[in-house]
């Protein structure tokens, strides 16, 4: 598509809204630009994503849920958000072997009953007037294997790694995709397609040309990405973990011009498929503060609304998890220097 104008609220917008979310009646923030990251769309968002989660928890086990008539339920849940304006594109609702092809969409014709023994992906969006989203959360509800659980881990790390990744100004993003494959290639698993693109505001949720990709633009402040890594285990399962993430500024010990992810979505991952093990301490830590993060935005507008259940669902799912015997971490920094000096850079 053509090229929109990139601007800062991209994906956040900058409706005003209360400048403390703890007290409704507080006075309301300026409609001049608010400070990064503003989200406003995305806490509404993730309101209705978490409480179709919720509701999935509830009523799956009972066996009268498909991934048809899910969909459209979520798709309700966004429409009753404020300056909603419908999805942001056919939602991607995937149950077991159905996961493992990776833009699988149900129909009201073709699609199959959602299990507890299996793993359930969801690819879904919204456009609302003061932002456009693009969330994907994999879960399973009752006991994975360890090959799963291995699986979604590491695609966790591709995720952390390449958002919470340094880099200078006007690094293209085919120079840093290698980071959110890393823990994948590690054990020799891999995923087929791209690994992020430029979404617009209340506009393309696939924007060109930002994004991961050979033909893609060098990544510069203010520009809104997706970052979602996957698996995707043929005939079995998918897994895909994706985020909104908005290119700032990034401080480092010396001066320079950097640059960093922030993500702005705010929908926790789930922990019954993360093998902590896995996790060096800085990913434990990173997804720690994630997780503390959703609960400082999201939680205050669950409490306004009354949605107890879905607020008292959150704390659970945001727990912070404990330490666990890291891995990868000691040869991270070795490995990503090598694959830069494979791709031309002096380091």
């Amino acid at each position: 598509m053509i090229a929109r104008p990139l601007t800062r609220f991209a994906a956040c917008g900058r409706l005003a809204h209360p400048a403390d979310p703890l007290d409704p009646g507080a006075p309301a923030a300026s409609t001049q630009p608010a400070p990064l990251p503003c989200s406003p769309a995305q806490v509404r968002d993730a309101v209705a994503v978490i409480r179709y989660l919720v509701w999935l928890e509830k009523n799956v086990p009972k066996g009268t849920v498909d991934e048809f008539s899910g969909a459209e339920l979520l798709d309700q849940f966004r429409g009753e958000e404020e300056f909603s304006s419908g999805p942001s594109f056919e939602t991607i609702s995937a149950s077991g072997l159905n996961a493992a092809l990776a833009h699988y969409s149900p129909t009201k014709e073709q699609h199959q009953k959602l299990s507890s023994d299996e793993m359930y992906l969801l690819d879904s969006g919204g456009q609302y007037w003061d932002g456009t989203t693009d969330i994907t959360r994999t879960v399973h509800w009752g006991t994975p294997s360890a090959f799963q659980k291995e699986a979604y881990t590491r695609v966790l790390i591709g995720n952390i790694d390449l958002s919470r990744l340094v880099f200078p100004a006007r690094t293209s993003g085919r120079m840093m995709e290698i980071f959110a494959r890393r823990a994948l290639w590690d054990v020799g698993l891999n995923y087929g397609h791209g690994t992020g693109h430029g979404i617009g505001n209340f506009l393309g949720v696939h924007e060109w040309p930002v994004g991961f990709q050979s033909g893609n633009i060098p990544m510069a402040k203010g520009m809104f990405t997706s970052i979602e890594p996957g698996y995707y285990q043929e005939g079995e399962f998918g897994i895909r973990l994706e985020d909104v993430a908005l290119v700032v500024e990034a401080k480092t010990k010396y001066p320079g011009s950097y640059l960093t992810f922030e993500v702005v979505s705010l929908v926790p991952y789930d922990q019954n498929l993360i093998d902590v093990s896995l996790l060096s301490p800085e990913h434990l830590q990173h997804l720690n503060h994630y997780h503390q993060t959703i609960r400082e935005k999201v939680g205050p507008e669950l409490r306004q609304r009354q949605l107890l259940e879905e607020l008292e669902w959150l704390w659970e799912h945001t727990e912070p998890l404990p330490a666990g015997a890291p891995r990868m971490a000691s040869l991270a920094c070795l490995w990503a220097v090598a694959s830069l000096t494979v791709l031309g850079w002096s380091v």
